[in-house]
C-alpha cells in the first residue's frame, strides 16, 4: 500500500499491528457480516473504518477479491461528495475508509425529504459518471444520513466498475446495476408506492429483466414494493 502521506493518519506498520491485535482479541468491532469484520480505529485525530475479509481457503480468497473490487470502486470515486474517502489497502486484505458519523437511513428522520432525495440523486449521477454502479441500494443499510443531515452512500462491496472498450459482459452488468440504483432511489423516496411518483421520477424507473422475473415469481406488483 502507498504511504499515507499528508494526512493525520497512523503509519502502515502501526495500523497493521492494531488490526491484527483487534481481530485476535475481538476488540474495536463495529460490525460483522458474512463477508468479514469491520473495525473502528479511534486512536488518532481521524477515525477510520477498516474492512477485513475473513474466512479460510477458497472462501477467504473470494472475499479478498470482493474487497479488492470495492477498493477499485472507491479509487474511481475519489473526491465524489457523499461517498466516504478511501485511504488505501494494507497487504491487499485490509481496506481503509473514512468514518462518516451519522444514522442509517433505515432509522433516520428526514427534515426535508424532497431536498434530501434530490441530493442523493445528484450523488448517484456523480457515482455513475465515474463508471461505478453500487448495485445494492435497495438495502437501507447502505444509505446514511450524516450528522449534518446530508446523504452518504456506503458499502461498495457489490459495486460494478465499468471497463472501457469491448467488454460486453462487464458493460451489461454495469448498466443493469446502474438501473437498479435508480430504481432503488425511486423506491426509497416514495416508500415503495411507485404510483405516487412524479412524472419526472417515474421516468427513472427501468426494471431489468431479472427484476421483472423475480417480482412476477414472488407475486409482487410492478408499481409497489411490499
Amino acid at each position: 500500500m502507498k504511504a499515507l502521506q499528508g494526512m493525520d493518519l497512523p503509519g502502515v506498520d502501526e495500523l497493521r499491528s492494531w488490526i491484527g491485535h483487534s481481530l485476535c482479541h475481538g476488540e474495536h468491532v463495529l460490525a460483522r457480516s458474512n463477508q468479514g469484520t469491520i473495525l473502528l480505529y479511534q486512536q488518532g485525530p481521524r477515525p477510520l473504518i477498516v474492512k477485513t475479509a475473513m474466512g479460510r481457503g477458497v472462501v477467504l480468497r473470494a472475499r479478498r477479491q470482493t474487497l479488492l473490487r470495492e477498493y477499485a470502486a472507491y479509487r474511481r470515486l475519489e473526491g465524489v461528495v457523499g461517498v466516504p474517502a478511501c485511504y488505501g489497502m494494507i497487504d491487499r486484505r485490509y481496506l481503509l475508509l473514512e468514518y462518516v458519523a451519522g444514522t442509517s437511513y433505515r432509522e433516520a428522520t428526514l427534515d426535508d425529504r424532497e431536498a434530501w432525495f434530490e441530493k442523493l440523486l445528484e450523488i448517484l449521477h456523480a457515482i455513475h459518471a465515474r463508471g461505478v454502479a453500487h448495485g445494492d441500494l435497495k438495502s437501507k443499510g447502505n444509505l446514511l444520513v450524516t450528522a449534518s443531515g446530508e446523504p452518504c452512500v456506503v458499502d461498495f462491496g457489490t459495486a460494478f466498475v465499468h471497463r472501457t472498450g469491448f467488454h460486453p459482459v462487464n458493460n451489461w452488468f454495469f448498466r443493469t446495476a446502474r438501473r437498479m440504483d435508480r430504481n432503488a432511489w425511486v423506491k426509497h423516496k416514495y416508500r415503495g408506492f411507485y404510483r405516487d411518483a412524479s412524472e419526472e421520477d417515474s421516468a427513472l424507473l427501468d426494471y431489468s429483466w431479472i427484476e421483472r422475473v423475480v417480482r412476477r415469481l414472488s407475486g409482487r406488483p410492478m408499481d409497489r414494493l411490499r
